[in-house]
């Protein structure tokens, strides 16, 4: 079992033992998961974008070829896109933006995206604000996900203790960061 796998795996039976102890009744915390990736049509993207996408986020479109996760009565929900819609968001960026971002999943007016000039220090996504402005997260894939699952009182309000909703993605980050240091 790959690390991506295990994440997954570990969240799931999160949910199934909060669903079992009935904390959530009226809605639970929840991972809406597509098919596997095509892998012909993956390779195809990666040739189309001249780039290899991060294995960690490969293991993950091997699982589920896009998902959507913390949907709420405020119709919000964070979105990681499927290749398909990796190919029509890297299209609907404007010419002048950097060609080494690649959109990957939106929260509300966040957007996060690898770095793919920066896939070999393994900290490579980047997320940008509603102002345009960018903030390296100083992490992979595999640790974006595992922190946003780790995390569900920043995405959906029927999560216990939920923060405020407007919470900062900047603060997941950094409180996420502040605690691998202290690990």
């Amino acid at each position: 079992m790959n690390e991506i796998e295990r994440i997954l795996n570990n969240f799931r039976q999160e949910q199934t033992n909060i669903t079992n102890q009935n904390l959530h009744a009226k809605r639970p915390i929840t991972l809406y998961s597509n098919p596997p990736v095509n892998e012909e049509y993956l390779l195809k993207f990666q040739e189309g974008i001249r780039a290899k996408l991060p294995s960690d986020y490969i293991d993950f479109l091997k699982i589920n070829d896009g998902a959507v996760l913390y949907p709420d009565n405020k119709n919000t929900q964070l979105d990681i896109f499927s290749v398909y819609l990796l190919a029509y968001e890297k299209d609907m960026l404007p010419s002048s933006s950097s060609l080494s971002l690649l959109p990957f999943a939106r929260y509300q007016t966040t957007t996060f995206y690898m770095d793919l000039s920066n896939l070999q220090l393994r900290k490579y996504i980047v997320f940008s604000s509603s102002a345009g402005r960018y903030y390296d997260a100083h992490m992979c894939f595999k640790d974006w996900l595992q922190t946003i699952l780790s995390n569900p009182k920043y995405f959906n309000s029927y999560a216990a203790h939920t923060v405020p909703y407007y919470a900062s993605i900047h603060e997941l980050i950094e409180v996420s960061r502040t605690l691998k240091i202290n690990t």
